[in-house]
């Protein structure tokens, strides 16, 4: 059965996005706050996984947090999106007491393609001022923009 996994991270004001990831069976929306820089991380995921077989994304709420586990097999990856109920990546939740709200498998490349056209389409609408205006504390990740652009 092929994959039908999608992701789409779109940012809004008030230092906000909403990440949607979805595989063939569900939908999951993500919130996002600025308290951490999950554009750049999630670019970084793309450019990373080119070369290790493990890497990871987070994507705090408030209160909370969304954590993309991303593990590469040659050129696939299998994916799970983890919810903890605190901040697991500022030590104040375990990072084993989570649960899990989507996984599957996709491609490297439909995986890296989907992050390209995230950066691409962002860079488009919001342009590098629009998106410091939106996401207040961290730059349009322009560096792994230029790397995945292609």
């Amino acid at each position: 059965m092929k994959s039908t996994f999608s992701l789409k991270y779109t940012v809004h004001n008030g230092g906000w996005a909403v990440l949607e990831i979805c595989n063939s069976e569900k939908t999951i929306t993500v919130n996002t706050s600025f308290f951490h820089d999950s554009l750049k991380e999630l670019a970084q995921s793309a450019i990373v996984l080119r070369s290790k077989d493990e890497t990871s994304v987070v994507f705090m709420d408030e209160p909370g947090e969304h954590k993309l586990i991303l593990k590469r097999n040659g050129t696939n990856i299998f994916y799970e999106l983890r919810w903890y109920k605190n901040w697991a990546s500022w030590n104040l939740s375990s990072e084993d007491n989570f649960e899990t709200l989507l996984s599957g498998t996709t491609t490297l490349p439909k995986y890296i393609n989907l992050v390209r056209e995230n950066l691409i389409r962002i860079r488009n609408e919001e342009g590098i001022e629009g998106y410091k205006k939106k996401w207040s504390k961290h730059e349009f990740p322009l560096i792994e923009y230029e790397l995945l652009k292609g």
